[in-house]
């Protein structure tokens, strides 16, 4: 059978069944949670497995007992999918989640069944105020506002506000997160996901103090109505009760913050380091002495997490700090770094994993170089961070 031809049984088998229900007693109750719809069958979330059980026995009848599929078989083949998506189907203030049984039947009136012949609404795209799966989650209260959606969280004896905006753009933050797409699965492509991830984070979100040494974006310091707070790498801008905006000081996200920093950064800041804000590795590069020295985002990415543990008065920040900060502090470090025998830190940059062609080093800083004289990666010998523990040198 062709591909078209097993299209053609699939069309003709569904739309049998679908008319079959109208005299299914047993299957009276559960019409209200479903509705003919011009590509298909839409079917609520709670009765799935009761559809795909109905479904079952009519084929097995029909079939004269030749059918014998499992209950998953079934499921994927009614619904084209292991995990179908999720839809809205809005009825005036009424709410209907669920998946459809895609099929083309025509006109939705002719089955005598309930029907609705308006669109329905990925819920990977939108978020409705009346999703049971928000709705039953304590202390946050959902509705449209000027902003949008607005989700607001009980924090203590306060709410904070989470506008649309911030969801769509923490969405967008996941799809290259890897630790959202593991704590939060389905994260990158749900809003739903995506805004129990926040709601989930803003609780766990503690305010940081202003004496407390961290790079936050500039303006965030200039304001004095601004507020931080943050939840393992997340950090959350807030003003006036409302969320602004959501950064994850990690990976890629990081370095693409610090660049996007640096941009808008004065340009004393930067001494002769010129940026290049489109190439998606390379943070910029000094040309000295007929010598071009240019500085890997990670590098520099990874002095911005060292920095901020630093114990000696002189390299340490004492209070929140800017990109523009934060580089100045590494550039004069890097320029004052001498080059070192790889054999004399052998150690350090074993202990951290660190590869590189050669190898400068000021105080406890150690940076590592490409054979083009990229500064790839930045090693704090004096500094350590979680999870990394000395290892014997044998």
């Amino acid at each position: 059978m062709s591909d078209d031809q097993a299209q053609q049984a699939r069309l003709a088998s569904i739309t049998k069944f679908i008319e079959s229900l109208k005299g299914n007693k047993s299957f009276e109750q559960y019409r209200v949670q479903i509705r003919v719809v011009p590509r298909g069958l839409f079917v609520a979330e709670g009765v799935v497995d009761t559809v795909s059980e109905a479904f079952q026995k009519w084929q097995f009848t029909e079939s004269h007992g030749v059918a014998d599929k499992t209950l998953d078989k079934t499921k994927q083949w009614l619904f084209e999918s292991q995990n179908p998506e999720r839809l809205y189907l809005v009825e005036g203030k009424s709410l209907l989640t669920g998946v459809l049984i895609p099929a083309a039947v025509g006109t939705p009136q002719r089955f005598g069944l309930p029907y609705y012949l308006g669109s329905l609404l990925p819920a990977g795209d939108y978020i409705h105020p009346a999703d049971p799966e928000l709705k039953d989650i304590k202390g946050v209260t959902i509705s449209q506002g000027r902003l949008g959606i607005e989700v607001r969280v009980a924090r203590r004896d306060t709410q904070v506000l989470i506008p649309e905006s911030v969801i769509k753009s923490f969405r967008q933050l996941s799809l290259s997160s890897r630790f959202l797409q593991r704590r939060y699965p389905g994260c990158e492509k749900s809003l739903l996901v995506a805004c129990k991830a926040v709601i989930a984070l803003v609780r766990r979100a503690r305010r940081v103090p202003r004496s407390y040494p961290i790079v936050v974006p500039y303006d965030v310091i200039a304001s004095k109505a601004k507020q931080l707070r943050a939840a393992g790498k997340f950090i959350f801008i807030e003003e006036k009760g409302i969320v602004s905006r959501i950064i994850e000081l990690h990976g890629r996200h990081l370095s693409d913050f610090l660049r996007a920093e640096l941009v808008r950064a004065p340009r004393e800041k930067l001494g002769t380091f010129k940026l290049t804000p489109k190439h998606r590795d390379l943070m910029g590069f000094y040309d000295t002495h007929g010598h071009r020295r240019s500085v890997h985002a990670r590098a520099f990415a990874e002095f911005a997490e060292l920095i901020r543990r630093a114990r000696e008065p002189r390299e340490r920040f004492t209070a929140w700090f800017s990109a523009a900060d934060c580089f100045e502090r590494f550039a004069s470090l890097y320029q004052l770094s001498q080059p070192i025998d790889r054999r004399r830190i052998a150690a350090s940059i074993e202990r951290f994993g660190i590869e590189g062609h050669s190898f400068t080093i000021c105080g406890g800083w150690i940076f590592a170089l490409s054979r083009e004289g990229t500064v790839m990666r930045t090693v704090a010998r004096h500094i350590r961070l979680p999870g990394h523990s000395r290892k014997k040198v044998q």
